[in-house]
């Protein structure tokens, strides 16, 4: 049976285009550089349904422009 990851550890960062995105950590890469990974989608009965535009799109940032630490629900 497959284990279903039903919540994950995001903040939000600037997305560079006058907004943010909600983002999770997938690497520190330095004391002070991560790799993040975006979500862009919401949480369903099923799991989370990614919507294409931006979901699973990874970068590198600053950890000082992570912000508003939180857990986001995967499944509702």
């Amino acid at each position: 049976m497959r284990h279903q990851r039903r919540s994950v550890e995001v903040f939000d960062t600037p997305s560079g285009m006058g907004g943010s995105f909600t983002a999770s950590i997938v690497e520190g890469l330095s004391a002070d550089k991560v790799r993040v990974r975006v979500w862009y989608g919401r949480a369903t009965a099923q799991g989370w349904e990614a919507w294409k535009e931006w979901d699973g799109y990874t970068f590198e940032t600053e950890r000082a422009a992570l912000t508003n630490q939180r857990t986001m629900p995967l499944l509702k």
